[in-house]
């Protein structure tokens, strides 16, 4: 269940973490290696893994001796204040780090379907593949969707900022309602520019008009949207509450995020000229 702030949309749209790393985030990371490396159960047998010390060596710091309970404890301190007082990327190194550490496949595999379950959900810019930390969202895309929702045209910002919303919800995230405002973003510039209105509002018919407003665009792009709302529009699709494709994943709703995006400012700019 979203929370009170999240259903009456009293909370900030939670955005995408591609150059900074918040609170929350940092913490439940943390989290994952304190449960593994550092808990009470895990300091009652001493010597199973020196993962701290490892990692302290890694980062340039002494540590203590790490078979006594006391200093182990004071190692663990070292490696937090350390970073808590180190840039977003730093910690990104120390996850690299951490999972490096363990050379069984079944280890890092656990480790990293843990760390990108919380990147997920806390809508980083990364992932953990092969143990390494991957870009997933480029300067690029976000700079489309900043622009995209700052045009001259509201309904357009009020479509995409609220597909935005429902995609970034960390927690409940609505992937179908995200789709269908993308699409509406595109489908109400198409018809801002063509004067659509009434039973024509639609984006398939739109479309079409785009050339006698004066905005040509290549068939096959023509064809891909109209595709595209065919995807989101027909009997078994998402604006008819199909329970066919009721599970759609992240990667469609951000692909159609970013897709509709760029189309908008596409049509702006050609109707700029």
């Amino acid at each position: 269940m979203d929370l009170f702030s999240q259903r009456y949309s009293l909370a900030p749209i939670k955005e995408i973490q591609i150059n900074d790393m918040d609170t929350v985030l940092f913490n439940r990371l943390w989290n994952i290696f304190y449960n593994e490396e550092c808990s009470d159960n895990i300091l009652d047998n001493l010597g199973v893994t020196n993962a701290v010390e490892y990692l302290l060596d890694c980062f340039g710091f002494t540590y203590k001796n790490p078979y006594n309970v006391i200093r182990k404890k004071e190692n663990i301190r070292k490696l937090k204040e350390f970073l808590d007082d180190s840039e977003w990327y730093v910690i990104y190194d120390w996850l690299e780090k951490y999972v490096d550490y363990f050379k069984s496949g079944s280890e890092r595999n656990y480790l990293e379907n843990k760390i990108n379950k919380v990147l997920i959900e806390e809508k980083a810019g990364y992932r953990m593949i092969e143990g390494l930390i991957t870009p997933i969202t480029s300067e690029l895309e976000l700079s489309s969707l900043s622009k995209s929702m700052s045009t001259k045209f509201e309904p357009v910002n009020t479509h995409l900022k609220k597909a935005l919303e429902l995609y970034s919800r960390r927690e409940n995230p609505d992937y179908e309602n995200s789709i269908k405002e993308s699409i509406s973003a595109v489908e109400a510039i198409c018809c801002i520019i063509t004067g659509t209105n009434g039973a024509q509002a639609t984006l398939g018919k739109a479309l079409k008009k785009l050339k006698d407003a004066g905005i040509y665009i290549h068939p096959a792009m023509e064809s891909a949207f109209s595709t595209l709302y065919g995807y989101t529009s027909d009997e078994n699709g998402i604006r008819h509450g199909a329970t066919a494709i009721s599970n759609v994943e992240p990667e469609d709703a951000k692909f159609m995020l970013i897709s509709c995006s760029a189309f908008v400012n596409y049509l702006i700019e050609k109707l700029a000229k």
